[in-house]
C-alpha cells in the first residue's frame, strides 16, 4: 500500500487521545455516590445523560444554546427521568462534574505509544478541541499529553468551532506546516473529517466502533496505531 509522508498531524482530543466515554461514566458514577440518590441502575443513569448531553452539544456547537444553560441543563433533564425535579442540584452536580472530569486520565488504546513515535520522528502536532477551556488544558497536564504538542487550540477561545474550516488553518499555521504534508486524525465524522475535507486536508477517521462510512476519508480505522503503519513517518 502507498505510504503517503505526513510532516504535520492535527488531532482531537476526546474520543480520539482522551478516552472521554470511560472517563465521564467514572465522573458520574462517583457523583452519584456522593450525593446518595436514589438510583438503582447507575450504568443506565449514564446512558440517559449521555443521550441527553449529545442532542444539547449539538445545539450548544451551531451557537443556539449558552454555556451556562448547557451546563445545568443537560442534569437537569437526565434527572428528571428519575422523577428528581430539582434545578438547583443539577446545577450543582453539573459544576462538581466539571471540576472533577480533569482529574480522570483513562486514554484511549495505544494513544502513548503513537504520540511518542510520531514525537520522535519529528513531525509536529496540534491539538484541535471544541471542549469547554477550563477543562480541555486540564485535561491535557493531568493525562500526560500536553508536551506532544506544538499547540493547542480550542474552540472556545478561538470563537470558532470544527468543523469550520477556519480552525483548521489557525491549528496548521500554529505549526507552521502545509496542506499536502498534513493530517487530521479525530473520531467526529462531520466536525474531524468532514472539516478536514473542507479545509483541503487528509484524514485519518479513528473509528474504534467501526461505524458505517460512506464519506471516503482518506484512512477510516479502529486502531489508531495503523496511523503510523498507514503514513509514511518524517524521517
Amino acid at each position: 500500500m502507498y505510504k503517503k509522508h505526513y510532516n504535520y498531524f492535527l488531532f482531537d482530543l476526546d474520543r480520539t487521545l482522551w478516552d472521554f466515554d470511560t472517563n465521564a461514566k467514572n465522573n458520574i458514577k462517583g457523583l452519584l455516590d456522593i450525593y446518595k440518590l436514589p438510583l438503582e441502575d447507575k450504568d443506565q443513569f449514564f446512558k440517559d445523560y449521555e443521550s441527553i448531553n449529545r442532542k444539547l452539544w449539538a445545539s450548544y456547537e451551531k451557537g443556539l444554546l449558552q454555556k451556562d444553560f448547557l451546563k445545568t441543563e443537560r442534569f437537569y433533564r437526565t434527572l428528571l427521568k428519575y422523577g428528581i425535579d430539582d434545578l438547583e442540584l443539577a446545577g450543582k452536580f453539573g459544576r462538581e462534574y466539571l471540576e472533577r472530569m480533569p482529574f480522570q486520565k483513562v486514554l484511549m488504546p495505544h494513544v502513548t505509544e503513537v504520540l511518542v513515535s510520531l514525537k520522535k520522528s519529528g513531525a509536529k502536532m496540534a491539538l484541535i478541541s471544541n471542549g469547554f477551556k477550563e477543562v480541555q488544558y486540564q485535561k491535557l497536564t493531568n493525562s500526560g499529553l500536553s508536551n506532544f504538542f506544538d499547540a493547542v487550540l480550542i474552540s472556545e477561545e478561538q470563537g470558532v468551532n470544527k468543523p469550520s474550516p477556519i480552525i483548521f488553518k489557525r491549528a496548521l499555521n500554529a505549526i507552521n506546516g502545509v496542506k499536502q504534508e498534513a493530517i487530521m486524525v479525530g473520531d467526529d465524522f462531520m466536525n474531524d473529517i468532514e472539516g478536514a475535507m473542507i479545509f483541503g486536508i487528509d484524514q485519518f477517521f479513528y473509528n474504534p466502533d467501526e461505524l458505517p462510512c460512506d464519506g471516503g476519508p482518506t484512512y477510516n480505522s479502529s486502531d489508531l496505531r495503523d496511523l503510523l503503519s498507514l503514513c509514511a513517518l518524517p524521517q
